[in-house]
């Protein structure tokens, strides 16, 4: 990977906005220099990240902004905060481990149109169930979704902490 100091003389990272902007593109793509630098890329998950390529090697934004602003390529995930996989601003991203990142998905693939963590029984009743650490934690039935709902979050928020 590229050091800091490289970087440094080839892009400008604004932390506030979570943009970066060329200051030496290369020879061959000058006019490109003081624009934004880099790409949205959807992945397998259908997610889009900013990439930008640098020497051949595409780097993922979020990554450049986190070495900007402490100085050390991160070891671990980086998570956005807002879950908005291109909102690279300093103060929406964090380390994170994979399953910390997995606890930070708001919505998962629509089977069902009820909310996240919640399923309708043949009572009529309405479930709510939280997955934690492979395990399957029932946290009751409720007559309306809300009340479903709301104990999803509640739970998710003493299993998951900051990153519910």
């Amino acid at each position: 990977r590229p050091t800091l100091d490289y970087l440094k003389s080839r892009i400008h990272v604004d932390l506030n906005k979570g943009l970066v902007t060329w200051i030496d593109a290369t020879k061959h793509h000058r006019r490109l220099n003081g624009t934004p630098a880099g790409c949205v890329r959807i992945g397998h998950s259908g997610k889009g990240y900013w990439y930008i390529k640098i020497n051949g090697l595409g780097i993922k934004r979020a990554h450049i902004v986190y070495l900007f602003a402490t100085g050390t390529w991160p070891t671990l995930i980086v998570d956005h905060r807002n879950g908005n996989s291109t909102d690279d601003r300093w103060e929406n991203l964090r380390h994170a481990t994979i399953t910390q990142n997995a606890w930070n998905h708001k919505t998962r693939k629509r089977r069902s149109l009820l909310p996240m963590g919640v399923r309708l029984l043949s009572s009529g009743r309405y479930q709510a169930r939280l997955a934690v650490n492979k395990h399957m934690n029932h946290l009751g039935t409720f007559p309306t979704i809300q009340e479903a709902v709301s104990a999803y979050q509640e739970a998710r928020v003493f299993h998951f902490g900051e990153f519910a």
